[in-house]
């Protein structure tokens, strides 16, 4: 696991510094107007470990019996952050195409956790198992480093109980790309051949 992100050689150090700024610098207003989705959050690295526990799925009824899944180590408030999204910070189309944990974190980056990354890569899509989300992958500003990261986030009022699986919604553009295009009728049926 690791604790930060790493950061392709290949990025153009100007496109890097709006993410990561140098120390006593930030990002431009309009840079963050439009790729910043939370202001102001300080995560604690040591507290968001603290939050969460993978767990092998033992539940032959669950999607995704035999792998792993991201499940809360303690009670999460709503709106709260949970961890960090790490993995290597890829420019352009650099990441791996058939990799399954890559999210975007702005127009010419994306975070691919294929190979390295933390506890954050193990949310499950919530279709099969919960009636909706109760996570989502937002971009926010470290209030301390001002760099631009992606956290989980707790989406909705309600808190999300001990020993539940962090469920997000990996999207249809994720489903479509693996041949996938289901309507909810048809993914309680399974996908047709």
């Amino acid at each position: 696991m690791i604790i930060k992100l790493l950061w392709s050689k290949l990025i153009p150090t100007e496109l890097k510094n709006n993410y990561k700024p140098p120390l006593g610098f930030s990002a431009p207003d309009q840079f963050i107007a439009q790729q910043v989705n939370v202001l102001d959050v300080v995560p604690d690295p040591k507290q968001s470990r603290r939050n969460v526990r993978i767990r092998k799925i033992d539940d032959p009824n669950h999607p995704c019996f035999g792998a792993y899944g991201l499940f809360a180590a303690q009670v999460l408030q709503p709106k709260s952050h949970v961890i960090d999204y790490l993995g290597v910070v890829e420019y352009k189309e650099a990441y791996n195409q058939k990799s399954d944990y890559v999210l975007r974190l702005g127009p010419d980056l994306s975070i691919d956790a294929e190979k390295i990354g933390n506890e954050g890569r193990f949310c499950n899509d919530y279709r099969g198992i919960g009636q909706k989300p109760n996570v989502c992958f937002l971009n926010y500003m470290d209030r301390r480093t001002k760099e631009v990261k992606v956290g989980v986030f707790v989406i909705g009022k309600e808190k999300i109980k001990k020993g539940e699986e962090l469920l997000v919604t990996y999207g249809k553009s994720f489903w479509k790309s693996r041949g996938v295009d289901f309507t909810e009728r048809q993914f309680m049926d399974g996908p047709s051949s």
